[in-house]
């Protein structure tokens, strides 16, 4: 009688385990999601109605990708505060402290002027010029990026160049100044599905980037026009840039006369994901960070193979760092693997009790 008891016991605490088990696991699955990225959206001083229409579209694109990829979105340039300038709005966001962001995306969306010495990006009240934007982005201490999709924006990316960011220019200098049209390439490179250059399922701000390169030329082909913009995109702090057929494939070609020693451009473009076109597996933004990083020590590890005096020497070097991402990869696996609680069910290597 006591033994029947006690298993009756047992029985009854172990459905209770388990129903608490698959309690906590809903409540989880049901928990708001986190957001780890967050996109300051900002709509210039359009001028004419037909701009302002054309920049109303980019921005609602932008939103949809904010959306799509459940990142916090801050749109400036909407509507009017009458406490604050669209610019004191731009700095404050920036310099906003977020320290549980692991990602920022800046886009300008708009009209730019050069004078000779200084860009500036067209506001409501007083523009935005690039040494200002510079400051306000040195308050942003994870990985940034920025996409000035306006005119003669070229001075933006030598002056907001720097570790840990991607500085994507309409025009390659200040001198451009014609109404660019890169920005609404752009911000369409998310619905092309043939964006997706290696086929993982997402769309990286550096595929998206190349597509909306190839539809700019595109079009001042169609048009039987002299291109009056070519964007730049600079990821590894050189302040160089580097133009859309200046790749093969996702690969920066290289230069013959270059004796650079830092990566080439696009490997950290290609870190930021647009849009996903497939469910893919879920990543903290922890390990999303530690995996990036990893990724980027490896390849320059690969990039300096040559400097070592023997193989053995260079595998010491690698060899670390690979069962570092190694184990990144693994504990993202086991989050994806479902736990079954069943008490019908036994591992197979457990351990026989005494009765």
């Amino acid at each position: 009688m006591h033994n029947q008891i006690r298993t009756g016991l047992k029985t009854i605490l172990i459905c209770l385990l388990t129903l608490i088990n698959a309690m906590q696991l809903n409540a989880e699955s049901e928990a708001p999601i986190k957001k780890t990225e967050r996109m300051i959206v900002v709509i210039g001083a359009g001028g004419l109605e037909e701009y302002e229409q054309q920049f109303s579209r980019w921005s609602q694109r932008w939103k949809q990708i904010a959306a799509h990829k459940q990142a916090e979105l801050t749109v400036i340039g909407e509507s009017v505060d009458a406490r604050q300038s669209d610019l004191e709005l731009i700095t404050r966001e920036l310099q906003r402290q977020t320290d549980n962001m692991t990602a920022t995306w800046l886009i300008l969306i708009g009209h730019g002027t050069f004078d000779g010495k200084t860009a500036r990006f067209n506001l409501r009240g007083p523009d935005l010029t690039a040494d200002q934007l510079s400051q306000s982005c040195d308050a942003v201490k994870h990985p940034l990026a920025v996409l000035n999709c306006f005119s003669s924006s070229g001075p933006f990316l030598n002056a907001l160049s720097a570790d840990n960011r991607v500085i994507i220019s309409a025009t390659k200098n200040g001198h451009e100044f014609y109404f660019s049209r890169f920005g609404n390439f752009l911000s369409e490179a998310s619905s092309q599905p043939q964006a997706d250059l290696d086929h993982d399922g997402q769309i990286s701000l550096l595929e998206a980037y190349l597509a909306a390169c190839r539809e700019t030329n595109a079009y001042y082909q169609e048009k039987g026009e002299l291109a009056t913009e070519h964007a730049l995109l600079d990821d590894n702090a050189d302040q160089q840039g580097t133009r859309g057929d200046q790749f093969e494939g996702l690969n920066r070609m290289p230069d013959s006369h270059s004796e650079k020693t830092t990566l080439p451009d696009g490997h950290r473009a290609h870190q930021f994901t647009l849009f996903a076109t497939q469910p893919i597996a879920q990543i903290s933004g922890e390990q999303k960070l530690k995996r990036d990083e990893l990724e980027l020590q490896i390849l320059a590890l690969k990039q300096r193979k040559t400097e070592f005096s023997n193989s053995d020497e260079y595998y010491q070097k690698l060899e670390p760092l690979m069962l570092q991402l190694a184990l990144v990869y693994r504990r993202i696996d086991q989050k994806q693997q479902q736990i079954i609680f069943d008490p019908m069910v036994v591992p197979i290597n457990a351990k026989k009790t005494g009765r």
